[in-house]
């Protein structure tokens, strides 16, 4: 082989050499942040069993089951929007573990996927796309923020999205709810609920609450 045709080859080796590694070192990096903070977890909706409307699901911790959903501009001591109107599912919710639930895992549990013009948060400026805000959770029976979930008991609840006006009111929601898995942190080796993952998807029918 030549002078030339030697120096082609090793430039050639070197270049395939320095991409495998930049791909292992992108690989290791996901790893680390899948590890760390659970990682890219959510499924496609064709991967995803059907969420039905009155149907109790079993997405770990809880048992959920989809009742109705409503919209409004008032909801009474909670909140009123001048700005649009809220977007509500009525849930009820059966905690499955032996343990309390904290309150970031129940929002969790529950995604609008695909709806427009929802704020990150009631009272917030910022809009994102819908499967990456964190409802609102109240309990129905008297409106009080819900927070840790006792083991084995039961509520309705209601959880909350606010939308900007501009948008139509959708005829229907998309919901997605989502499973986790008991284990330890990649922090700080305390246990709980991570790795959020979708694990059904449905569609209930949205009408105004009536006064």
């Amino acid at each position: 082989m030549s002078g030339e045709g030697w120096r082609h080859h090793v430039t050639s080796w070197w270049r395939a050499r320095s991409i495998r590694q930049m791909v292992l070192m992108a690989g290791a990096v996901l790893l680390l942040v899948s590890g760390l903070f659970g990682g890219l977890r959510d499924a496609p909706a064709e991967a995803a069993v059907p969420l039905v409307v009155g149907k109790p699901h079993e997405a770990a911790p809880f048992t959920l089951t989809v009742e109705r959903a409503r919209w409004t501009s008032d909801l009474g001591e909670i909140a009123k929007t001048d700005r649009g109107r809220y977007l509500i599912v009525i849930v009820k919710v059966r905690t499955d573990a032996d343990r309390s639930v904290d309150l970031s895992t129940l929002q969790e549990a529950l995604a609008l996927r695909g709806a427009k013009g929802i704020y990150a948060a009631m009272g917030g400026d910022k809009i994102v796309p819908s499967l990456e805000v964190t409802p609102s959770v109240y309990v129905l029976a008297d409106g009080t923020p819900m927070s840790a979930l006792p083991p084995g008991l039961t509520y309705e609840l209601v959880y909350i999205w606010e939308q900007r006006g501009s948008e139509p009111v959708p005829e229907r929601l998309k919901l997605a709810s989502r499973s986790h898995t008991w284990r330890q942190s990649s922090l700080d080796e305390q246990m709980n609920w991570f790795d959020p993952t979708v694990d059904a998807v449905g569609t209930v029918p949205l009408i105004e609450a009536k006064p």
